[in-house]
């Protein structure tokens, strides 16, 4: 496609889209065939290819893929997660 620069894959709604049960990091084949197809084609056309990941361990797998950029986690899972932390430490420190 003339003018297109990039592609962000969304793993769990390319997921949904083929029929496939939502996850991030763990794809169904029919996903990750799917996946490894717009990755292949997008560095044929010399297009950037990034994708989503639920992990750190994921993201690091798909940039040795030939993923370009690559997102981790979401800005409320991240929040929640430090969210925990503190919660934990209070009630553990509380209980002291």
């Amino acid at each position: 496609t003339p003018g297109l620069d990039a592609v962000y894959i969304g793993p769990s709604d390319l997921s949904l889209a083929l029929g496939c049960k939502p996850t991030f990091d763990e794809l169904d084949p029919k996903a990750a065939d799917a996946v490894q197809h717009i990755l292949a084609r997008a560095k044929a056309h010399k297009v950037v290819a990034g994708i989503h990941n639920g992990s750190p361990e994921a993201a690091l797998k798909r940039i040795a893929m030939g993923f370009q950029f690559v997102t981790v986690s979401s800005d409320a899972r991240l929040m929640a997660a430090g969210a925990q932390q503190v919660v934990q430490a209070m009630r553990a420190g509380v209980r002291a």
